[in-house]
């Protein structure tokens, strides 16, 4: 028997060694597609973390370049319902259309609204309208800074101006234009959202391009001096119809001691123009004059509604002792 296996195996010999090859071969070609398999697996899974980890890192750099105020709120551009509302607005006012405004705008006792400007008087045309707008102090208001090229009649170079606006949800759920006027704590929140540090860029952005709309055009640049003489406005850089800007000295000698602000007006770091801006006065802010300059300036401080002290320069000729 066993030279009958031994003979079994001689024969076949060749087919059995075949056989073992051909088990080796396949299981290499297994630990092979395992050794792959697993390989892959681990560099998709370190390529997964490092995209996850790009997107965290690209993430934290997003917060921290967005421009984010007290609030946490960023400036919205041409959120539908607010431009809708403003467009509205401004086509009203150049088509004197009173009905409209009195339907969009708070109306107060008086029988007044929001819709009047002096600058309205002079304007032609209300060109490339953009809205900035901020969460209000309420559900369903928003702080509004509406830019627009104006088109001034007789001047052919546009005008680049930004105007603030506040606007709430009224009783019947309609979005309406406040006349802040008859709403301190409306107007004191306007007032600190003006000094957001992303509304300063706007604002900059915006009083370059006025400045240099007045430096190309001499006929604008008189212009805007003989509106300047007549109304105190600014077409630059404005608020609820208040100039938001700075004007040429005047010969006003303020006195020391309580003062008010007779219109919206900028508050410097230095006694120019072209110093760092710290804050706007609306009309009728109470200010400590503590010392009055020579070259039309005077240095000031005042609170805001958050309770901070600011310090810094104003044009004395909009200092006055009554509000």
């Amino acid at each position: 028997m066993l030279n009958d296996i031994r003979e079994w195996i001689s024969d076949y010999l060749r087919y059995i060694l075949l056989g073992v090859a051909g088990l080796l071969l396949l299981l290499i070609i297994i630990f092979a597609v395992r050794l792959f398999t697993g390989k892959g697996s681990g560099e998709q899974k370190k390529e997964k973390e490092q995209k996850e980890q790009q997107t965290e890192q690209d993430t934290q750099a997003a917060d921290v370049n967005t421009p984010i105020t007290a609030a946490g709120d960023a400036l919205e551009r041409n959120q539908v319902d607010v431009l809708d509302l403003v467009t509205r607005f401004y086509t009203a006012k150049l088509n004197k259309d009173q009905e409209t405004l009195n339907e969009i705008c708070e109306v107060t006792s008086d029988g007044a609204n929001a819709g009047y400007e002096a600058m309205d008087d002079v304007i032609e045309s209300y060109n490339n309208l953009i809205t900035y707008s901020k969460a209000g102090l309420t559900e369903g208001s928003y702080v509004v800074f509406a830019y627009f090229d104006a088109k001034l009649t007789g001047i052919d170079t546009l005008v680049p101006t930004l105007r603030g606006l506040y606007l709430f949800t009224n009783e019947e759920g309609n979005l309406i234009i406040s006349n802040t006027k008859s709403h301190p704590d409306q107007e004191a929140y306007q007032q600190q959202v003006w000094t957001d540090d992303d509304v300063q860029v706007l604002r900059k952005d915006v009083a370059d391009q006025y400045e240099a709309s007045l430096e190309q055009d001499e006929d604008l640049a008189q212009f805007v001096e003989s509106m300047k003489a007549d109304t105190g406005s600014n077409g630059g850089d404005t608020s609820d119809g208040d100039s938001g800007d700075d004007a040429d000295a005047g010969d006003t000698d303020a006195g020391l001691g309580t003062m008010y602000a007779s219109t919206g007006v900028n508050v410097r770091g230095e006694p120019n123009a072209e110093s760092t801006l710290y804050g706007t006065l609306m009309t009728g802010m109470q200010v400590e004059v503590l010392e009055n300059l020579d070259n039309g300036w005077s240095r000031i401080s005042y609170v805001t509604s958050d309770g901070t002290t600011i310090e810094g320069y104003m044009m004395t000729q909009y200092l006055t002792d009554t509000q």
